[in-house]
């Protein structure tokens, strides 16, 4: 396993920051490589993709 470089932590912290901000709960889950980096990168978009869309259909029946 190869330790992030400074850029790839500075990211990960700026997402969990983001997150933090708009009351999104989430764990952190560490990587094993570039290809599950990317995995977990994309099922973490799908995921906050269905909460928009969860979200705007609450909005909608309020």
């Amino acid at each position: 396993m190869k330790r992030a470089n400074p850029a790839q932590l500075r990211q990960s912290l700026e997402v969990a920051n983001t997150m933090v901000k708009h009351g999104i709960r989430f764990v952190c889950m560490p990587v094993v490589d570039e290809a599950d980096g990317m995995n977990l990168a994309s099922q973490a978009a799908e995921r906050l993709e269905r909460m928009a869309l969860i979200a705007e259909a609450g909005e909608k029946r309020a």
